[in-house]
């Protein structure tokens, strides 16, 4: 099966996501209310799956009538950030992939399974690359996290070592209600730390 995906870099998805929350959240209040969005703007329905992630290795997925997201029942009930990420990510698959999931006829997690025996691991890797990105940027904004590190520090930061944040990251954590692997990732993409590689 061959799949027409744009390859979109990383500053364009965060174009994408500043526009998103301008259309659907432009109060930009924290955190970002992704659950509310995703079922009151958007008419998504979440609905939790029992045993998801333990039959089949999935933390949640996005049918293709766009109607639906389905997402492991554990991980909705006891891992709040981990779900927020979760209903970002397959809103992420939403808004740049949605004519395209249209045509992927998934109905179930079989069916997106199968799917993954289809399409080339690079064409997967791009479709999950980008929702990934497009549910960072639009968890934790730039301006937002610029103006909470600016607070913080007095200052915008730039290029700086993780040690720098050692005393904030538990509150920017809380703030944004994300991971720290999400803050400390957009950190790095943002040039506010310097990174490893």
């Amino acid at each position: 099966m061959n799949i027409t995906l744009q390859c979109l870099s990383y500053k364009r998805i965060g174009e994408i996501a500043d526009q998103f929350l301008t259309n659907y959240h432009p109060r930009n209040s924290l955190p970002i209310p992704i659950e509310e969005i995703a079922e009151q703007k958007l008419n998504l329905k979440i609905h939790e799956q029992i045993n998801l992630k333990k039959d089949y290795d999935v933390d949640g997925f996005l049918i293709s009538d766009l109607t639906t997201i389905f997402i492991d029942f554990n991980l909705y009930m006891n891992f709040e950030n981990r779900t927020r990420f979760t209903i970002a990510h397959e809103i992420g698959h939403f808004i740049l992939h949605g004519d395209l999931f249209k045509n992927l006829n998934i109905n179930s997690v079989e069916d997106l399974n199968s799917l993954a025996a289809k399409i080339t691991d690079e064409e997967h890797g791009w479709l999950e690359y980008q929702a990934y990105s497009f549910a960072s940027h639009v968890l934790v904004p730039t301006q937002l996290l610029i103006n909470e590190l600016k607070k913080r520090l007095g200052r915008i930061p730039s290029q700086e070592t993780p040690e720098i944040f050692a005393t904030i990251t538990e509150d920017l954590l809380d703030i944004f209600q994300v991971s720290g692997d999400v803050l400390a990732r957009r950190l790095v993409k943002e040039g506010i730390v310097k990174s490893n590689s």
